[in-house]
């Protein structure tokens, strides 16, 4: 976790765990039957210290009662950039920070991706400073997922996520939420992550991506160096969602991110 620095509002006092589950939105089914979806990320909450969702599954979420108070919750603001489609860095608005303050949750999450051959990139930075803007008017947090793009995919070499770091993090954003660095697990990458951390004076959470084919070990060896690397935690959803026994991959993710570091 980064130490907070004069001037910060979001300081977290402990790793956390969140669940992302907002991939549906942007056309990336994870689970096709929504009732069963909705069963899956149930499950797995009591393991979770908070969710990052889309409008719709949020609300049937809350509703139900399968977030349990003083989870964190966060609505994800920006999902027309639909994966795969040609406009995918057009990335507008589907929810609003009033919203969010509105339905009494405890913040945003909001997506950048920063694409120096995209002149979308400069509107959407644009919109980036509106929305933590709005955020720190209505107190809410804002969770900023700053992803480095580059030939329609996310850049994951270290140059690129400090990059993509910092430009949010100066923007303003109190929380990051980043692509673990593609370098080698182990001492390599713990190195690569202490460097993206300490590039900013704000907590880092770092994504996890899809389910591996390969099974568990590797999304548990990232974490342990995510968190070996001074991560403020983990915000992770189609590893978990999409594994055959989701709660229990929960399980032992949770068990890293509040005891690896």
């Amino acid at each position: 976790m980064a130490s907070r620095l004069p001037g910060r509002e979001l300081e977290l006092t402990s790793p956390e765990l969140i669940l992302a589950a907002d991939h549906r939105a942007r056309g990336v089914v994870t689970i096709e039957n929504y009732g069963r979806y909705l069963e899956v990320i149930g499950s797995v909450m009591p393991v979770c210290d908070g969710i990052l969702a889309s409008s719709q599954p949020l609300r049937d979420l809350l509703s139900s009662g399968s977030i349990e108070p003083g989870k964190k919750t966060y609505l994800s603001l920006n999902r027309t950039g639909l994966a795969g489609s040609v406009f995918e860095l057009d990335d507008r608005l589907v929810a609003s920070v009033a919203a969010a303050a509105r339905a009494g949750l405890t913040g945003v999450k909001h997506m950048v991706r920063i694409d120096y051959s995209d002149p979308l990139t400069a509107g959407a930075l644009e919109l980036l400073g509106r929305v933590l803007e709005e955020g720190r008017v209505a107190g809410l947090e804002v969770m900023v997922e700053a992803l480095p793009w580059r030939d329609d995919r996310i850049a994951r070499d270290a140059d690129s996520v400090v990059l993509a770091a910092v430009i949010a993090h100066d923007l303003g954003a109190p929380l990051l939420k980043l692509p673990t660095p593609d370098v080698e697990p182990g001492d390599a990458r713990v190195e690569a992550v202490t460097r993206i951390v300490q590039s900013v004076g704000a907590p880092v959470l770092f994504l996890g991506g899809p389910r591996r084919q390969d099974g568990r070990e590797d999304v548990l060896d990232e974490v342990r160096d995510v968190m070996a690397g001074g991560a403020a935690g983990m915000a992770i959803g189609r590893a978990v969602i999409e594994d055959p026994d989701p709660r229990e991959m929960a399980t032992q993710v949770s068990a890293l991110v509040h005891s690896g570091r």
